[in-house]
């Protein structure tokens, strides 16, 4: 078992990850003097895979497991399904030395998160992520909350649990489109942070989506969720630094938000939002135009499925400008110096931004591996 630790002085917390730790679960929480009240909250599909292994383990240890299911999908996490929660866990008589353990995916996570972040001002917190996206991104760094019609993420909180409990094993039972999405915020924490790491990922892209090495697939999670808790260490809130990790965001977030939450899976999303940032750091900023040219080909070598022919760039402008990382009315942009080196820009024009919306539109992803 592999422990990375997130510094946040009071609000410090480990990151354990491991194969097979999931039947571990209530030997591992034992260690952290939390209440043996517990709220095991679960999607329908994880619960058939999972709900069982974590329950057992959790009574095994002396804690009594109160289950709630939650609505799946990226169109429950909302207020909806918050109050729905907030119901079933006043339901139970919990209260401020009670915890809730999400057992899931990103939008499980962050939904239930937010739920555990304003539910009795707060309560404590496990993270069981059991997505590649989840595990090396949403359920590290404390970022919380749920969609709005108007924007992705746009009502949530920073709300730090009390561990993080990763089991790589539990990949084998995803897609490969699930794994792409993951696997998108992986190659961007690379290309913001560590070109050997960007370029480990790019030469073994295929091992890894299909699983065909697990351990390039344990050293590329342990490796992302490494870079992410430096950065989260260091910028708790994003007031500076934790803005790079929205490199692909800017675009990436507009796509899901015009296309309609769901169609593209949110790393294909990125993906898409990553090759418009590095053409915008080669056309407006400093980075290499033969260096973006080829990172950019690498990058259309990971499958996506939707076609982005179609985008609409205006629509595409607009929900960029209600974007939650827009500041005093400028769109802020994570472009690249160097792969490893990134700036932050806030005078990209519309009229660039529209240009290279449409630039999207020509590129041609691969569909499958």
């Amino acid at each position: 078992m592999q422990k990375i630790q997130i510094d946040l002085h009071e609000r410090s917390y480990c990151v354990l990850t491991g194969n097979n730790i999931l039947q571990e679960v209530g030997k591992i929480i034992s260690k952290y003097k939390v209440s043996k009240n517990v709220a095991l909250i679960s999607s329908e599909h994880v619960t058939k895979l999972y709900k069982n292994i974590v329950q057992k383990s959790l009574t095994e240890n002396g804690y009594k497991v109160h289950f709630i299911k939650m609505p799946s999908g990226e169109k429950n996490k909302n207020f909806e399904t918050v109050r729905y929660l907030y119901d079933k866990i006043l339901d139970l008589n919990f209260d401020r030395s009670s915890i809730i353990i999400a057992l899931g995916g990103g939008v499980l996570g962050d939904t239930v998160g937010f739920v555990a972040a304003t539910i009795f001002r707060g309560i404590e917190l496990i993270q069981i992520p059991t997505t590649l996206l989840s595990q090396v991104d949403s359920s590290i760094g404390g970022k919380v909350g749920i969609n709005h019609e108007r924007g992705k993420n746009l009502v949530g909180a920073f709300y730090q649990p009390k561990v993080v409990i990763v089991d790589p094993n539990v990949l084998r039972t995803l897609g490969l489109r699930e794994r792409v999405s993951g696997f998108g915020e992986i190659i961007k924490y690379g290309i913001i942070k560590d070109k050997i790491f960007t370029n480990f990922l790019l030469e073994n892209y295929k091992d890894i989506l299909l699983l065909k090495n697990m351990d390039y697939m344990n050293y590329a999670i342990s490796r992302s969720i490494e870079i992410k808790s430096a950065i989260v260490s260091a910028d708790e809130k994003e007031n500076s630094l934790r803005m790079v990790l929205n490199f692909g965001h800017t675009i990436g977030h507009a796509i899901e938000v015009t296309e309609g939450y769901g169609k593209f899976a949110h790393g294909e999303a990125v993906i898409v939002g990553m090759c418009a940032a590095i053409k915008l750091s080669a056309d407006v900023g400093n980075f290499d135009s033969n260096e973006a040219d080829k990172l950019i080909n690498n990058l259309q070598k990971i499958p996506i499925v939707p076609s982005v022919n179609h985008l609409d760039e205006d629509k595409m402008l607009e929900a960029m400008y209600h974007d939650k990382k827009v500041k005093n009315g400028k769109i802020r942009f994570v472009l690249l110096k160097k792969i490893g080196e990134t700036e932050i820009k806030d005078d990209v024009s519309d009229k660039q931004i529209i240009e290279v919306i449409n630039w999207i539109k020509e590129l041609k992803f691969v569909t499958s591996i």
